[in-house]
């Protein structure tokens, strides 16, 4: 039976480091405390007569053994006796050991330094000690492990030897790895206590081994290395895997199942299960699926039993150990169920080994905090075992006594011990008693307090029902179409269904219409998505209560590897016991949005499940993806890069054209916020080597002016040559060089709408052109307003604009309509916000708490719907940003309270009720069947 090294690789390089000077003694020998490593190796040696002591109440662990003495522990262990005859050594004529010596030789698992001597008082080597007992383990039945890369290459004849011991895991704290690399010392001289450990756990697989008697009671347990279905009463679904072994640890055999169905495999004994440990290796390239554990007195009825599952060791090529184990199970049970889940592949997990009342229970952790520090408490549900821990990777795990404190930042690395039982795996927490913590473990910014704070996972469990029923009370008007336009409103007001969202003229109002031809307000949400609850947590740990382990059942909470992780994500998981999927996530907030009266997916939100949910969306032109036209320290797109129209068509092409026959697809957005008001001053900065905006401006002021003294004289400047204005800055500073300068930025725009306009229609004809969510900053800029909206007007469908003001401002608005062509206008972000849970406003002081905000959206949503050519309003967005800022941004990254729903999935209630009030009524505003609400805040 092969026993599986890694678990014990990953345990015996920390134990490695375990004090050997501290503890009390063993009865048998003084110099071996209990806190030794090797403790419950010499005890099994000295209580099976394989081993004395050098002197009375003396072991020696840290003495060499010579061969003769070696020989006489293999010799004992492995019950071989001496034939009689002779051995072909007169080194060893008369010598003590002769009798063993002859026993090894005569089982061919011991030979000489030379053909004629054995050299008995020698030290053994270490690559000796190992080939001595591997030869006989090959020889009674045991498979030798992969050829492994070593630091300190064993002789030619010694490999298979370790390589064999290895993979059986027969090692102490004395065998290491690093990644992949093994240190096994073989020529060093091999000690006492380096042999205990060799010795014993190879006489636990070795069959004909000297063994102790099983002990009765509870102490019966079984182990199996899972290579054959033998110890099992039966299996569903599971093979024995022998692929790939070197991802395993060497593990030649596993389980694993045929199929992506659930696998199981079931035990059953003659004693009652107490407990049971067992490991698992899982692709870390999808989503963790955790084994389960079911157990049965009578075979025929089951229960779940409650398991812990946790990482041990580190990742080897994608795949990650975990240990899952149960301990205190209910009396009587007599079977046991494991069943192994993976919907993505059937390949993961893979069954490593399994323990049934051999293991000691691991170490739990509770932490108290304090102002400057955190009492720690260590427990293990094993009785009477001792427990070690270590902090932050120090030279020595120590002996728990009882509770200690902890400041700072902390890595806590904890294992359990009880002789006669197998140690627990390493567990390791990350604990922070550091004072400069600013979230909770719960997302929730530590400055805060408010009503509705989260303070207990028992909390969260309790909103899934409350949120049952809050979202069951809502009852959002009747009178709508499909779309969430106004129904009838087509026949009422003379409106044509053209099949299409499309925009249509009634009276003296612009109007969207639906693509039933029904009136169609757009009130949107932006970011049905939890990207922006995303944070950056590596490198500033320190500022977070708690971070849960990225290997743990949080890893999908996790983006970007372990750097950056959504409590928001987390707070879904502790709320319904499954972390919510991208898709999840969408389908949630769709019917939770329609609830409040919203019918509109806004930007930023994942359009792939548009074809659910029956929301009306809107889509992203893929330019803001298309890096070869992106332009250094400023937000435009280069639409003069070499072969940029050809480049646009082939990508509209895969990513528009799917989408024209969608009745839901509203329309597209260009992209999002350039910076037209840095046009000036940085498109003269520029390089034509690193942008081709600049060297295509050069080229038509070369046209322009054909003689470079002509060019100078104009714009005040003295250079040689057009060619030098290619990577030079152009002073912007006479009355000519602005003109020039204004001719070029409307050149500009009109490329870049003209041909983005015309490359979109020819794939989609059907949809509306929403222009490019205009940044706030040039739309208040006269000079940027006017331009933008003459040229882009020509183009598109509607001007979309990213308005976040105290109050709408009418007079801009109209001027962008009027400069436009007429072009409805849509608003396409705006927000208000609060500081009550420490997060940051949108706009300081807009509102003191969540009923003003939804004052503010009142005023906001339902003056714009007053006004003859808005066509809709988008509010940022669907759930809070991160605390400490979303995690593309870095330590800089937004923090605004911009959401509907808190990092802890609980909504904005007193906000909302304000938000439907506008929401039920908004067709009521827009035909004047009511006045259009309004608070006056300078009366506050």
């Amino acid at each position: 039976m092969m026993r599986k090294f890694s678990i014990a690789a990953a345990a015996m390089i920390a134990l490695a480091l375990l004090p050997c000077t501290s503890g009390a003694a063993t009865a048998d020998f003084k110099d071996v405390p209990d806190t030794s490593p090797y403790f419950a190796y010499i005890h099994d040696l000295k209580t099976l007569g394989i081993v004395d002591g050098i002197a009375e109440g003396i072991y020696g662990p840290k003495q060499t053994l010579t061969r003769a003495q070696f020989a006489k522990f293999v010799s004992v262990a492995f019950q071989l006796k001496d034939q009689g005859g002779t051995a072909p050594f007169p080194d060893i004529r008369d010598h003590w050991a002769a009798a063993y010596i002859r026993a090894a030789y005569q089982a061919g698992i011991v030979n000489g330094t030379t053909d004629t001597t054995f050299s008995p008082n020698e030290p053994v080597k270490r690559e000796e000690a190992s080939v001595m007992v591997w030869r006989y383990a090959k020889k009674q039945g045991l498979a030798p492990g992969s050829a492994l890369h070593f630091k300190d290459k064993p002789d030619t004849w010694a490999a298979e030897g370790i390589s064999g011991i290895i993979a059986h895991g027969w090692y102490g704290p004395d065998v290491t790895q690093d990644s992949g690399v093994w240190s096994y010392r073989p020529q060093d001289e091999m000690t006492r206590e380096e042999a205990a450990a060799l010795i014993d756990l190879s006489i636990k697989e070795v069959p004909g081994s000297l063994s102790a008697p099983a002990a009765p009671g509870p102490s019966a347990g079984l182990y199996d290395p899972l290579e054959s279905f033998k110890l099992m009463t039966g299996r569903v679904n599971m093979y024995i895997a022998t692929d790939h072994p070197a991802y395993f640890g060497s593990d030649a055999k596993r389980m694993a199942r045929t199929s992506t169905s659930p696998g199981s495999i079931v035990y059953h004994t003659k004693y009652d299960i107490a407990s049971v440990l067992f490991y698992s290796y899982f692709f870390t390239k999808i989503e963790l699926e955790k084994s389960k554990v079911f157990a049965s007195a009578d075979g025929k009825t089951y229960r779940e039993i409650p398991v812990k599952t946790y990482p041990v060791g580190n990742p080897s090529a994608d795949w990650q150990q975990y240990a899952t184990e149960a301990s205190s199970l209910p009396a009587g049970m007599r079977y046991l169920k494991i069943v192994l889940y993976g919907a993505a592949k059937s390949w993961s997990p893979q069954l490593s080994r399994v323990s049934i009342n051999r293991s000691t229970a691991s170490v739990d952790v509770k932490s108290t905090r304090s102002a400057e520090s955190l009492q720690v408490e260590l427990s293990s549900a094993t009785q009477g075992a001792r427990i070690y821990y270590r902090k932050d990777n120090s030279p020595e795990f120590q002996l728990y006594t009882g509770p200690f404190q902890l400041t700072g930042y902390s890595l806590l690395e904890t294992y359990a011990a009880k002789d006669g039982m197998d140690r627990s795996p390493i567990r390791k927490y990350t604990l922070n008693a550091s004072n400069k913590i600013q979230v909770d473990r719960f997302g929730q910014m530590i400055s805060a307090n408010f009503p509705g704070k989260v303070t207990t996972e028992q909390q969260l469990k309790a909103d899934a029902k409350a949120d049952a029923s809050y979202y069951a009370g809502l009852t959002p008007p009747s009178r709508r179409d499909r779309f969430g336009g106004l129904a009838g409103s087509a026949a009422k007001y003379g409106l044509q269904k053209k099949g299409f969202f499309t925009i249509q003229q009634t009276g003296s109002r612009k109007v969207m219409t639906t693509p039933d031809g029904n009136l169609f307000f757009s009130l949107g949400v932006n970011g049905l998505t939890a990207n922006e609850t995303y944070t950056m947590v590596k490198g500033r740990e320190e500022l977070f209560e708690s971070i849960p382990s990225y290997l743990e059942e949080y890893k999908t909470a996790f983006t970007g590897g372990s750097d950056n992780f959504s409590f928001y994500l987390a707070n879904k998981y502790r709320k319904t016991g499954v972390v919510p999927t991208e898709h999840a996530i969408y389908s949630e907030a769709a019917g939770r949005i329609k609830k409040w009266g919203f019918n509109s997916a806004g930007g930023y939100s994942p359009d792939k499940y548009r074809n659910e949910n029956n929301l009306p969306y809107v889509r992203m032109l893929p330019l803001g993806s298309m890096s070869w036209a992106k332009i250094n320290g400023i937000s435009l797109f280069d639409i003069f890069a070499p072969d940029a129209a050809a480049k646009i068509d082939l990508a509209f092409a895969k990513a528009v054209k799917p989408s024209k026959d969608d009745p839901m697809l509203i329309g597209y957005f260009i992209d999002n916020e350039y910076d037209y008001h840095k046009f000036y001053s940085h498109v003269p900065k520029l390089k034509a080597s690193e942008a081709a905006i600049k060297g295509h401006w050069v080229k038509r002021l070369k046209d322009k002016y054909q003689d470079i003294d002509k060019f100078n004289s104009n714009w005040g400047t003295s250079f040689e040559s057009f060619e030098d204005l290619k990577e030079a800055e152009l002073p912007i500073e006479t009355s000519q060089a602005w003109r020039d300068m204004d001719a070029f930025f409307r050149y500009y725009l009109d490329t870049f709408f003209g041909t983005v306009s015309r490359i979109y229609r020819k794939y989609d004809p059907n949809h509306l052109l929403l222009g490019d969510r205009w940044l706030t900053t040039p739309f208040h800029n006269e000079k940027f307003r006017s331009v933008m909206a003459e040229v882009e007007g020509k183009y598109v469908d509607v001007i979309s604009i990213n308005h976040y003001s105290y109050k709408l401002q009418p007079d801009l608005l109209e001027d962008v309509y009027k400069k436009s062509g007429g072009k409805p206008i849509l608003i396409s972000e705006f927000g208000y916000s609060t500081t009550e849970q420490g997060l940051e406003s949108l706009l300081p002081n807009a509102a003191m708490n969540q009923t003003q905000r939804g004052l503010r959206y009142r005023n906001y949503v339902e003056g714009a719907a007053s006004l003859d050519y808005i066509v809709g309003a988008h509010v940022f967005n669907y759930v809070d940003q991160a605390g400490l800022g979303r995690y593309w941004q870095g330590v800089w990254g937004e923090r605004y309270n911009s959401g509907l729903v808190n990092v802890a999935d609980r909504p904005y209630k007193e906000y909302l009720n304000e938000i439907m009030a506008t929401n039920y009524d908004i067709y009521k505003v827009l035909l004047g069947e009511r006045p259009k609400f309004y608070y006056d805040f300078s009366q506050k």
